[in-house]
């Protein structure tokens, strides 16, 4: 309800506008109304955009409402919609740039008042008028639009030169080049081809042993028998299952300020390897995520497990567990779903329809609320609603093998409560001792910090903190400026304040210590938090008393203080603790996850305002996009009829979606280079046919992703030397019609773990985590820092990344934010990539380790061109390689010349761009 202010400025509003009740209506519609609609509110609500379904352009648009209902209220005019809105009584204030002038709020008044009539349109008072529903009336552009189309069964082209043709993608390629009277690259030869699918397919380079048999190997079927091996490698999951991760924005932390760990993230991250490793079906992978605790009801073992785990797609993006305004923060964790799911499955920017229908592409407002519905039915959190909302942990494991397991650590937690509650009471009473003595001990302090008394042991830390002074700690500002006549009051006045902010700390803690007792005694619940006191409340009582201050207690100093028959109580508990430790059960598997929920009820909110709902949001697909045949979700989340239509094979996007992505991590580029937007913003396909050949023939092979990595590997196409003729360098600079093969930059984990691997201190070992603790850190803690990659041997993707401290390598290499879908790294070419290379201790250390693996080897310069680039040298190449070490030795003597030569030349491999990019 808008305060009375505000109802007496409307009164005043309204009757300064029955002036104007006699006067022509018309007329001052068009002269005082017509031009501030105009103005303020139709750029927005218009026939075109018709934001909120408000259409403030035409009498029509005015009668019709939007869709939080009808504008005027015929029997109580000054409580019309527009009115309130405008007045900025209600939580959502129109317009949004700032409010209407006075003038103006008094003239949209007086129009209400006398009827709010609109010339050439009946009046609009009449009656009120039901909620605007959203109409899928969508253009035929829209609806005709490519990507929303069916997958089409496409016959690949006739081609002219059939000896190009190694299968049916080759011929989609051929006929567009050779419509524009282009040819095709040479085939690349068999080293440059061993380089690139092994980096490729492994985010490795090929070991010497591995380019030696290859180089040996003749047969046609030669290259054919490396796909298979690399694909059945375990380093094959690894190196696709951190693109998918790329995808699911995936990350060991909650983000935002407090950075709380997902402990379990790890678990998501081994899933979604071990699921390329086995090649599970895509469509099987995309159910598991979205619904895989659904589907876990059904299934027994490691299957059941699987399937739990798999929801760490939902449960893992970035949340803000201390946001004080809980509901803002769960719509924001279902825009965030909406958000991935969207765009990781469809390729639609869905999330942009919050506010308001999409402004580019046929997404509606209710279609977005839909989906927000069936994850606002979805259990997200153990405790949302606590000051720091409690993240939902799953076990693996049977029911009454954790209930076991949680009734022991609730009774240690009870315990741990309870040894602070009976302690509690004497450490408070001891510190209201002391603190009745604070101004004395300020004085004191004084002096012996001014110098003019000897120092006092007891005294320290009110020395050490009183010397800090004002600029360290601001509320001692009257402390510092006192004069020495005036230093005994103001000490008082310190000494009373504390007493004060003392007295209602113990009153909060008795509340808390009987609550504690209480449910201790019925066992029915775990004890409650111990209260915490916020320093913007009162500074010098949180300094000095809960920030370890003079008056700081710790529970160290606290045993020493305790009456003989609290010590007394508190030994036997510890002693109850200590045994319950001894016996304690392991932490059964726990999984970060999500579950079905309360079945929600979903509106559209108004400009994404929960304050502001309006129509209902029944759980329902995209309008675009859905069919009548689609099944009408009834209860529950909804999330398995999500995923089941998601992965129909009557889908339009998905395994277009899939099919696009796996083509340009293969290629560099996807026939639609936009990967996570196929809309009208996003890019067209290059080759839309080969893109309809794909994504059926995924389909039809089950939806297996390794028969799709064969279809595309053993292509003409991907085999395709990287150089380029001038012709067809100037008629297609862009490569768009693939007449040669993109050269690509290595990611940052090609870069850090192939280095590894060449120096030999790569660590294979598969799965765990590195990672420990729960919770969060100390904003300025070293611990809530990712783990530095260089100081580890673990392969990159195993390294856990803490989203508001990703490691500097990571950054510095275009890895991404880990916040959002990242379907295609943005690549960059900046000078601290190569001052890197050149200049970190990692390039030295492990262009020593390859120096000192290869020098002594009767090939050496061949060995260390074949480890670090992966081919032979040329004779020139060694000549001058061997020069540059002899000429270095000479010219740097010291312990070992030759080890120091042979370091700085392999360090130059290393740092070279033939290294750093796979052509």
């Amino acid at each position: 309800m808008p305060p009375k202010s505000s109802f007496a400025t409307l009164g005043l509003i309204l009757f300064a506008g029955t002036a104007f009740a006699q006067s022509n209506a018309q007329d001052f519609f068009e002269k005082r109304v017509r031009p501030v609609l105009a103005k303020n509110c139709q750029m927005c609500h218009n026939a075109k955009m018709k934001s909120a379904g408000l259409d403030l352009s035409s009498g029509a648009g005015f009668l019709a409402g939007g869709q939080s209902g009808a504008l005027v209220n015929a029997n109580e005019p000054e409580k019309s919609r527009i009115l309130r809105v405008v007045s900025y009584d209600e939580t959502l204030k129109m317009p949004p740039m700032g409010k209407l002038k006075s003038e103006e709020l008094a003239d949209l008044a007086a129009w209400v008042k006398l009827g709010a009539s609109w010339p050439g349109t009946d009046s609009a008072a009449a009656a009120p008028a039901p909620p605007a529903k959203v109409t899928a009336g969508f253009t035929p552009e829209q609806k005709t639009f490519w990507a929303f189309q069916s997958v089409k069964k496409t016959t690949p082209p006739a081609v002219k030169d059939l000896s190009w043709v190694r299968n049916e993608i080759d011929r989609f390629v051929l006929a567009k080049l050779e419509a524009q009277g282009l040819k095709p690259a040479p085939r690349a030869d068999k080293l440059t081809l061993l380089r690139r699918v092994t980096f490729d397919l492994t985010g490795l380079p090929p070991a010497p042993a591995e380019i030696q048999n290859y180089l040996a190997d003749q047969s046609p079927q030669a290259f054919e028998k490396v796909v298979d091996r690399l694909l059945e490698s375990p380093r094959y999951g690894e190196r696709w299952g951190r693109h998918w991760l790329d995808v699911a924005r995936f990350a060991d932390s909650t983000g935002n300020d407090e950075d709380h760990r997902y402990p379990y993230a790890w678990r998501y991250r081994d899933y979604v390897i071990e699921s390329f490793n086995k090649d599970v079906p895509y469509d099987q992978f995309v159910r598991e995520q979205l619904a895989g605790d659904i589907l876990a009801a059904h299934a027994e073992g490691d299957a059941k497990k699987r399937d739990i785990v798999a929801t760490g797609f939902l449960a893992l993006g970035a949340k803000a567990l201390a946001q004080q305004d809980k509901q803002k923060m769960m719509y924001d964790i279902y825009d965030e779903q909406v958000d991935v799911t969207s765009r990781a499955f469809l390729g639609m920017t869905m999330a942009c329809a919050r506010c308001h229908d999409h402004k580019f592409d046929p997404i509606l407002t209710k279609d977005y609320y839909s989906m927000v519905s069936m994850f606002a039915s979805t259990q997200q959190f153990a405790d949302p609603k606590s000051h720091v909302s409690k993240l939902l942990f799953t076990p693996l494991v049977p029911k009454e093998q954790y209930t076991a397991y949680k009734a022991q650590q609730d009774k240690m937690s009870a315990l741990k409560v309870s040894t602070d509650e009976v302690a509690s009471v004497d450490g408070e009473k001891y510190v209201r001792t002391q603190a009745t003595h604070l101004a004395e001990s300020m004085l004191a302090a004084r002096e012996i910090y001014e110098g003019g008394a000897p120092a006092d042991a007891k005294l320290d830390r009110w020395v050490k903190y009183l010397k800090e002074g004002a600029k360290a700690h601001p509320q001692l500002a009257d402390w510092d400026d006192a004069k020495a006549d005036q230093r005994t009051t103001v000490a008082q006045t310190y000494q009373t304040r504390f007493l004060g902010q003392f007295d209602e700390w113990t009153k909060r803690m008795d509340k808390w210590r009987t609550q504690v007792r209480k449910r201790l005694e019925a066992m029915d619940m775990p004890p409650p938090d111990k209260p915490k006191f916020e320093a913007a409340t009162d500074l010098f009582f949180y300094e000095l008393y809960i920030q370890h201050g003079p008056l700081f207690l710790s529970d160290k100093d606290r045993d020493k203080v305790l009456s003989p028959d609290v010590k007394e109580k508190v030994a036997a508990i510890k002693k109850e603790l200590d045994d319950l430790k001894a016996h304690a059960k392991a932490e059964p598997d726990m999984a970060c996850a999500v579950a079905e929920g309360e079945s929600v009820a979903q509106k559209v909110f108004i400009r994404g305002d929960y304050n502001s709902p309006g129509e209902d949001a029944p759980k329902a697909f995209p309008t675009i996009l859905a069919k009548s045949t689609d099944p009408v979700v009834a209860s529950a989340s909804g999330r398995m009829e999500l995923a089941n239509w998601i992965t129909s094979a009557e889908n339009p996007m998905t395994a277009k979606v899939m099919a696009n992505r796996l083509w340009q991590w293969h290629f560099g580029d996807g026939i639609v280079r936009t990967p996570d937007n196929f809309g009208k913003m996003g890019d067209r396909p290059s080759h839309p046919e080969l893109l309809d050949y794909l994504a059926a023939r995924f389909i039809q092979g089950g939806w297996s992703v390794k028969a799709m990595h064969k279809l595309m590997l053993l292509s003409s196409a991907y085999q395709m030397s990287s150089e380029a003729d001038e012709k067809t360098a100037e008629a297609d600079p862009e490569n768009r019609l693939l007449a040669h093969f993109n050269r690509q930059r290595l990611d940052v984990e090609e870069i850090r773990d192939g280095m590894l691997a060449i120096g030999g201190t790569l660590d294979l070992a598969m799965g765990g985590t590195l990672q420990s603790g729960f919770g969060t850190d100390g904003e300025n803690s070293s611990a809530r820092l990712s783990m530095d990659p260089m100081k580890v041997t673990r392969r990159t993707v195993y390294i856990p990344l803490r989203r508001a401290n990703l490691p500097n390598l990571l950054n510095l290499f275009d890895f991404g934010d880990a916040t959002t879908v990242n379907g295609k790294r943005t690549g960059t070419n900046v000078a601290p990539q190569t001052l890197f290379m050149m200049n970190s201790e990692f390039g030295y250390d492990h262009a020593k380790r390859v120096a000192e693996s290869v020098m002594a080897l009767p090939d050496s310069m061949q060995q260390a061109y074949l480890r670090i680039l992966n081919r032979r040298p040329e004779p020139q190449e060694i000549d001058s390689g061997l020069t540059y070490i002899a000429n270095y030795a000479q010219k740097y003597p010291g312990a070992n010349p030759q080890l120091s030569a042979w370091q700085s030349f392999c360090h130059i491999l290393l740092s070279s761009n033939e290294f750093v990019y796979v052509d």
